[in-house]
């Protein structure tokens, strides 16, 4: 059976924003750890209106002790 998933940003960008609320790190802390030039495009991860690259999820994974499908489902 195929079945094709389609990604909700507004899930990821919630997912994101709780695990980094319930986080000790700061938007720009997470902007230096992830070698981001400003924590700008971690506001519109959060908002859901883009959605991070594939190292980007998985350097969040670890950060925040997850899974990646946590973030994403």
């Amino acid at each position: 059976m195929n079945y094709k998933q389609k990604l909700d940003k507004q899930k990821v960008g919630l997912n994101i924003y709780k695990f980094l609320d319930e986080s000790p790190y700061t938007y720009e802390y997470v902007a230096e750890f992830l070698m981001l030039n400003s924590p700008r495009v971690i506001y519109e991860w959060t908002k859901g209106t883009k959605l991070p690259t594939v190292e980007n999820l998985m350097n969040l994974a670890t950060l925040f002790e997850v899974r990646i499908e946590d973030i994403l489902l």
